[in-house]
């Protein structure tokens, strides 16, 4: 990861004053600033509570976050290394290392952190959490059997964690057990019936079992539930698609994409909309783009496929 070399600025920037205030109260003052998500003042708070107690690894967990939230990813991996340096039995850390990791798309640096942590016994409320992280990474990595595992072990000290059921009902189907789907699912609107991944994950479910009409009945669900929810606009648009309805379905992926430019389903969706409409030029740039965004890795080979069946070199 290249380093942000604006970190030492900051630091070199701080004023010499403000030094009368313990570092308990620069402390409590960053963790307000965090909580008000002002990242630059909280970091230049704890920075300054830092400098008076350089190895408080409560300080440093607190800076390494403020840092990823601001987008400074590699001081954040740095601060949580010296924690773990510092402190190699710090759970926290190297969970939230892990996390940072998985979000860069380091997934073998991630899972690495994720088993340390396993591996240090944390209590039941912290290991679910563990398990729960893991598995998503897996299931990044198209390990479906490790992260139904992992959910499994979960799901048998929390039976009613909404986030580990509707992690296992994602990956049942992938691993031929499409038969528990709705039912984890339909336990978690039992539990929380305003849980909007719910109602995402069954319109999802209907759409892989080709009712697409009621597919979409769900993907209304979540738009109304929440507008700005992208994936219902991008699931929504595919099932539109399947029913020909390919002006509404254009719609609903250009305000996909809008809210999200970064998802390379919606790209797939698009150029597959592209074609269906006699577009090949733009659904062989979309279906670029869409590998650009690392469609392959998440989803497999299917858009490859595509652009080897439908595009030439005039249409990229």
């Amino acid at each position: 990861m290249k380093p942000y070399t604006y970190c030492i600025l900051l630091l070199l920037c701080l004023p010499w004053v403000g030094y009368s205030q313990s570092k308990e109260e620069l402390y409590e003052a960053a963790s307000t600033e965090y909580d008000r998500k002002n990242m630059v003042k909280a970091i230049d708070l704890i920075t300054r509570a830092l400098y008076i107690e350089p190895k408080n690894t409560r300080f440093l967990l607190l800076k390494a976050s403020a840092l990823d939230h601001a987008g400074q990813y590699q001081a954040a991996y740095d601060t949580y290394t010296t924690i773990i340096q510092l402190d190699p039995k710090d759970i926290i850390a190297y969970n939230n290392r892990g996390l940072l990791l998985s979000r860069l798309q380091e997934y073998e640096l991630a899972l690495k952190d994720f088993d340390d942590a396993i591996n240090l016994n944390p209590p039941d409320t912290g290991i679910v959490g563990l398990y729960l992280n893991r598995g998503s990474v897996k299931t990044s990595i198209r390990d479906f059997t490790g992260a139904y595992e992992d959910y499994t072990k979960a799901l048998s000290i929390d039976s009613l964690n909404i986030a580990v059921l509707n992690n296992l009902a994602g990956v049942c189907d992938e691993i031929g057990k499409g038969d528990l789907t709705l039912k984890y699912l339909n336990k978690i609107i039992t539990i929380d019936s305003s849980f909007i991944g719910a109602y995402a994950n069954i319109g999802f479910k209907y759409q892989e079992m080709g009712d697409y009409k009621t597919a979409i009945t769900y993907y209304n669900k979540v738009l109304e539930m929440d507008p700005t929810e992208a994936l219902g606009y991008s699931n929504r648009s595919y099932n539109r698609y399947k029913l020909g309805e390919n002006e509404a379905a254009l719609k609903d992926i250009n305000e996909s994409i809008r809210l999200y430019p970064g998802n390379s389903y919606a790209y797939r969706v698009r150029g597959l909309i592209y074609l269906a409409m006699k577009d090949p030029n733009r659904a062989c740039k979309d279906f670029t783009k869409a590998l650009e965004q690392g469609f392959t890795r998440m989803y497999g080979e299917e858009v490859e496929n595509l652009k080897k069946k439908h595009c030439t070199f005039d249409n990229l």
